[in-house]
């Protein structure tokens, strides 16, 4: 819920009171990044927390979901610039990097599904498998955390993320991606849409990964317009 609520105060922010938008800001990013994001597991996520905020020896206290915390990232990252907090978007940045390296599949590339932060097994069968939304959402965080600090580990990142993503869920006789592969990156189920995999966040990951791109390009290009002005009224 905090989670979700970081993206939806900004996408109606002009609905609400601005007393209640800010209250509701501060709550969401108090309950991300200083309940769930846990210092004792390395500034890590974690799923659930007890309802005093310690954590839980279970299967869901110990649950552990990378595309959730990634992309609650790139959400906290928009907060942290439309409130001027860099310091915030700095420790989005860096708990992005913290998650998609945990994640990773070493053995065959992609990122988990689910994982226990213990390495027990998980009460979730479909833990290893790679699925399209986490991939699209890890997307967006890397070249949010890039563009707004210029992070060539998130870069790097990106380029990694892109190449799997691109070669493993993408369909190459139709426009449309597969949602499901095992954890060799093979397509477990080949349904291009259903109850979870719908029209959204696809288009919405390969939209804001546009708009990203192009405002780098924008301002590289201002940039070098700054840099030649100065060098000609040096001269």
């Amino acid at each position: 819920l905090p989670m979700i609520l970081c993206n939806l105060s900004l996408e109606i922010e002009h609905l609400l009171d601005n007393e209640f938008l800010k209250k509701t800001i501060d709550e969401c990013i108090h309950e991300v990044m200083e309940v769930f994001l846990r210092h004792e597991l390395d500034g890590l996520i974690v799923e659930n927390v007890n309802e005093d905020g310690s954590l839980s020896d279970t299967f869901d206290g110990r649950l552990m979901n990378p595309g959730h915390a990634i992309e609650a990232m790139w959400f906290i990252m928009d907060l942290g610039k439309r409130m001027n907090r860099p310091e915030l978007i700095e420790k989005a940045v860096e708990t992005t990097l913290k998650t998609v390296e945990y994640g990773w599949d070493k053995e065959h590339g992609g990122i988990f599904y689910f994982m226990d932060r213990k390495g027990f097994p998980t009460q979730q069968l479909e833990w290893d498998q790679k699925l399209w939304w986490v991939h699209v959402e890890t997307l967006i965080s890397l070249l949010k955390g890039y563009q707004l600090t210029g992070s060539g580990e998130c870069l790097d990142w990106f380029a990694k993320v892109h190449d799997y993503t691109w070669s493993h869920f993408k369909d190459p006789r139709s426009p449309e991606w597969w949602g499901y592969l095992n954890r060799q990156g093979e397509v477990l189920l080949d349904l291009k849409g259903g109850k979870w995999k719908g029209c959204f966040h696809v288009p919405r990951g390969l939209y804001q990964c546009w708009k990203i791109m192009e405002s780098i390009n924008t301002s590289r290009i201002n940039n070098s317009f700054d840099f030649a002005r100065n060098v000609l009224d040096n001269r």
